[in-house]
């Protein structure tokens, strides 16, 4: 057995055996790091990731990961990377087996053009899509939409997307969203939902839809709709700013796709695209009509002083506090469709909104961005 302190890759490839052999690092972040390698067996190039050794001693930890992937591999999809396998080493080392995917990721095309041709944002979105909605389809959630798991392959750039349902494995149940013994974010604050950026447990399919929205505006506007210097700042944004119309930045975006992308960042998940598919159809159709944002309802000057504050809650980070807007009144999202619920319901007795008091209470050091 290697010794604990031995590197990452020393300890990958006795754990491999002869079955593998490892060829290079790929690339590393908060999910893990990844291996180029290569199938003794089946004479093919395959990648590994390997759980951050930083997780990867909580035994609660390591079952979730395997657990998660082993549900992953049951996705068979031409837009979805497949895991081939799933193991650990005698000494604690978690990781999995997957397609070797010969090409570049999202990030790193973004990096060397900035923004995208429409065409092939549309393109890369309706893939994406279409493979958010097999994962779906079966329960699986994918929570980590990001430019880094979008992998462009070959020369036309077939879209696949990686480290399907991941994130849910690294989810504490100590802390919203987050792992608090090591500050590690699960999904990306830029990409993240408000419901996920809220802390919610249970999210849906819609998360996702959210996440590649900001994606498809990121690739159009060649900027993400959120920016802020610090991440409880960018997290505030995400659950309580409209994004700025896309078309405001990209004038020459064709409608129907500033409208698919516009509708996938709706604050409510009611107000967005039902499904995957349904964005996917209206992508390939081009028949997404008009963008109307929901109705917008202003909330109390009151939400905007200190109650508001990030830091002052059950485990708090520490910094100077954070607030909304300059100390603007803060605004809640609804969708258009009627309904009997009453506005009031949205605020605290203190007449904070809800989602803004949950992020807050729930907040915790988010020491890492994947």
């Amino acid at each position: 057995m290697p010794p604990k302190n031995a590197g990452c890759g020393t300890r990958l490839s006795q754990a491999l055996g002869s079955s593998y052999t490892l060829e290079g690092e790929i690339g590393r972040g908060g999910m893990g790091v990844v291996f180029n390698a290569r199938d003794e067996r089946l004479k093919r190039q395959v990648a590994v990731k390997v759980l951050p050794p930083d997780l990867a001693f909580r035994e609660e930890i390591r079952l979730r990961f395997v657990r998660e992937a082993e549900t992953a591999a049951r996705l068979s999809h031409p837009h979805i990377v497949p895991i081939h396998s799933v193991g650990e080493g005698p000494d604690g080392l978690v990781y999995f087996v997957m397609a070797y995917v010969d090409g570049e990721s999202l990030a790193a095309r973004l990096k060397r053009r900035e923004r995208l041709p429409p065409e092939e944002a549309r393109r890369i979105m309706m893939e994406t899509a279409d493979a958010l909605g097999a994962g779906h389809a079966l329960g699986i959630i994918h929570r980590d939409v990001k430019p880094d798991n979008i992998l462009l392959e070959g020369s036309r750039g077939r879209t696949v997307l990686t480290d399907f349902g991941i994130a849910k494995a690294l989810t504490s149940t100590t802390g919203p969203g987050t792992l608090t013994a090591t500050g590690v974010a699960i999904g990306t604050p830029h990409y993240m939902s408000p419901e996920q950026a809220a802390g919610d447990r249970e999210i849906d399919g819609r998360s996702d839809i959210y996440s590649l929205g900001v994606v498809g505006y990121q690739m159009l506007a060649g900027e993400l709709p959120f920016s802020a210097p610090t991440v409880p700042g960018l997290l505030l944004k995400q659950i309580t700013e409209q994004a700025p119309n896309l078309q405001d930045r990209t004038p020459t975006c064709p409608d129907d796709l500033a409208s698919c992308v516009m509708r996938s960042l709706e604050k409510e998940p009611e107000a967005r695209w039902p499904t995957a598919d349904a964005l996917r159809r209206a992508l390939e159709s081009r028949s997404a009509p008009p963008y109307r944002p929901s109705r917008r309802t202003s909330f109390p000057a009151g939400a905007a002083r200190g109650d508001t504050r990030l830091g002052g809650g059950r485990g708090g980070g520490g910094g100077p506090p954070a607030r909304l807007g300059g100390g603007r009144p803060l605004e809640r999202r609804r969708t258009s469709r009627p309904t009997k619920r009453d506005p009031k319901s949205d605020l605290t007795p203190a007449g904070e909104p809800k989602m803004v008091a949950k992020f807050r209470d729930g907040f915790v050091s988010w020491a890492s961005v994947c």
